[in-house]
């Protein structure tokens, strides 16, 4: 062991401090170099700004000269120091990449608690990918280990060691929390595309920046002049709800789904029609549908998940990276209302049960049980990489049979199918040709589109599927069916362009909502229909056919037409405000008669007031 350590020390490379100072400049501009090429992965837009504007190259350079700095002053050798730095940086940018392919959502700072997430990205790789990661990630501990070896100490003082550690972090904090928290000099930089996309804001700006960014604006705060105490004494409000008619509630939350197919450049005519059970259920006299805004386009779908179970509005959650990674403890929710009612309740997605933590967050909403992708095996349930909608729609109806033929309790389903999710590039083995069209599209924007479509075809079939079976059945059921966000794309807002559709982040202020609003449809078989008719109700209650309403007013509009619209305080001024202002963002607002407006009345602004501070109190203050 003496032998090999000498002759180790004997190959050592003891460089002067002048070069393990060049060592070290050269070094970080490799670093981000590579993460600039990284980036070309996704978009090529920060590679032009950056090159355009060197204050946004600065600011994506500053976070890896001092993490390499750190690192030097630590371990006292600069060649270790950059590739221990450079190994770090890679993997972000890596993850980053690839979570923006496969999940259309950028890697931040909350995702780091949600570890089993990113490595589960990796089951979506092909075999050559995943050996191509493995020898860099092998090459990469490699280097380090060779750096530390034959790469001798700068031999510095340690008192200058010291300072140095502790200078660097000093500047880290200060450059932290005045120059990388401030959002004035974060929103100055250009953004291609969509400014309220997180994708595009990232490949814009850089992901080193926008990364540090992130650290500081998704902190949550409390609302402006919040008072637990007067929050509070809203829940003390007087709700009674006397349950006459407890329909089985079947709630659907369809992946990417959305009336896209609508437009006027797509012609369906030789083909199936996306909706068209959709559709033919519009027209039953029996349904009451609509559009709901939505928290976020191409992503987030826990967002909307969150939005719809809770009557809560993840817009008023300013910082976090998902509504979801908040939530610890149990959190007042439709589910507990309805148990409170005598339902049972039960979760469903066929997707990893860890994935945004939905194990411990379904319970902690008032989920029984959950079922997940280990109860759906078997190659051939997969399409398209994802269970198909058609398996999950056997769970449900497997699982409402059960409860007929073995409960005396009406069952609450929530179901979140996965099969459409993105990315669309090679999703299908055999792409099928779904639509034609008067414009001019790319092969690769025609797969694209046409494998997104055939998730919709296949989505529409399983809810027709579902709902003939229901239709004459003596149990009382009413199903509801909504999208969790438009579509994500690969080509970013190009199609949305191309086929001139009503959405533009920088548009009117109509055509800013429509970036978030996706379908939603509310129907009910004849058994609930004798108990209750939703249509009938719909009008009283401001909710016509075809309204707009938000994401967070959904669950409680459905509970209101139930007559279960007084289930609870915040649910009950749901359905109050939504009847003054059916769409409620944190920056434009739409009024009953559906004109849009930023500036509020005095009344108008009470309501999001309240909204905002019961949002905050239910999520961090309230004990349920």
């Amino acid at each position: 062991m003496k032998d090999l350590r000498m002759w180790f020390l004997h190959r050592q490379k003891q460089l002067s401090t002048r070069w393990q100072w060049l060592c070290l400049a050269i070094g970080v501009l490799v670093i981000l170099g590579g993460v600039m090429f990284v980036s070309l992965w996704t978009s090529p837009s920060f590679v032009y700004f950056g090159r355009h504007n060197p204050l946004l190259l600065l600011l994506n350079l500053l976070p890896i000269i001092l993490l390499v700095l750190l690192l030097f002053f630590i371990t006292d050798k600069a060649v270790l120091s950059v590739m221990l730095g450079g190994t770090v940086f890679a993997l972000l940018a890596v993850v980053n990449a690839e979570k923006i392919r496969l999940l259309q959502d950028p890697l931040v700072p909350g995702d780091m608690v949600l570890a089993k997430e990113l490595i589960g990205i990796s089951e979506h790789f092909t075999p050559q990918v995943l050996a191509l990661y493995f020898a860099i990630l092998f090459g990469l501990f490699l280097l380090i280990v060779l750096s530390a070896i034959f790469f001798g100490p700068c031999k510095m003082d340690k008192k200058w060691r010291l300072l140095g550690i502790f200078a660097t972090i000093a500047v880290g904090a200060v450059l932290g929390s005045t120059v990388y928290a401030d959002q004035t000099l974060y929103d100055k930089f250009p953004v291609e595309g969509n400014i309220y996309f997180q994708v595009n804001q990232f490949d814009s700006k850089g992901a080193v920046y926008s990364f540090c960014h992130s650290f500081y604006s998704m902190q949550v705060q409390q609302p402006e002049g919040y008072s637990k105490t007067e929050v509070a004494s809203w829940e003390e409000a007087e709700t009674t709800v006397e349950a006459q008619q407890t329909p089985h509630i079947i709630m659907i939350m369809g992946e990417a789904f959305s009336d896209l197919s609508e437009n006027e450049h797509l012609d369906f005519s030789a083909y199936r029609d996306p909706l068209a059970c959709w559709k033919e259920l519009q027209q039953s006299g029996q349904a009451v549908s609509g559009h709901i805004v939505v928290p976020n386009f191409g992503g987030g779908t826990s967002d909307t998940e969150f939005d719809v179970l809770t009557g809560l509005s993840t817009r008023f959650i300013e910082g976090s990276s998902n509504s979801y990674s908040l939530i610890r403890s149990n959190k007042d929710a439709i589910a507990w209302r309805l148990k409170a009612l005598g339902y049972d309740t039960l979760a469903v997605h066929p997707g990893y049960s860890w994935f945004y933590n939905r194990a411990n967050v379904y319970p902690a909403l008032g989920f029984d049980s959950f079922i997940h992708l280990e109860s759906f095996q078997g190659e051939e349930k997969y399409r398209g990489g994802y269970i198909a909608d058609q398996y999950a729609m056997d769970c449900i109806l497997e699982e409402w049979e059960n409860q007929v033929e073995n409960e005396d309790n009406p069952l609450f389903t929530f179901c979140v199918t996965i099969q459409n999710h993105g990315p669309y590039d090679e999703k299908y083995n055999e792409v099928e040709q779904t639509f034609d069209t008067d414009v001019t599209l790319t092969e690769k924007e025609e797969t694209l589109l046409n494998s997104y479509f055939m998730g919709i075809i296949d989505a529409d079939a399983q809810l027709g599927r579902l709902t003939e079976t229901l239709k004459e059945s003596e149990e009382p059921v009413v199903v509801v069916y909504f999208g969790d966000h438009l579509p994500g794309f690969s080509n970013g807002m190009a199609f949305f362009d191309l086929l001139d559709y009503d959405i533009d982040a920088n548009g009117t202020m109509e055509e800013m909502m429509g970036v978030y609003e996706t379908p939603y449809l509310i129907w009910q078989n004849d058994a609930a229909q004798a108990q209750m008719d939703i249509c009938s109700r719909a009008e009283e209650m401001g909710l016509s056919d075809g309204s707009l309403i938000s994401s967070n007013f959904l669950g409680a509009a459905v509970l209101d037409l139930l007559g279960l619209g007084e289930i609870s305080p915040l649910i009950a001024y749901d359905n109050e405000v939504r009847q003054v202002l059916p769409v409620v963002t944190t920056g434009i607002c739409m009024r009953a008669d559906g004109t849009y407006t930023e500036t509020l009345t005095e009344d108008e602004e009470e309501m999001v007031r309240r909204l905002s501070q019961w949002t905050y109190y239910k999520m961090f203050d309230e004990d349920y």
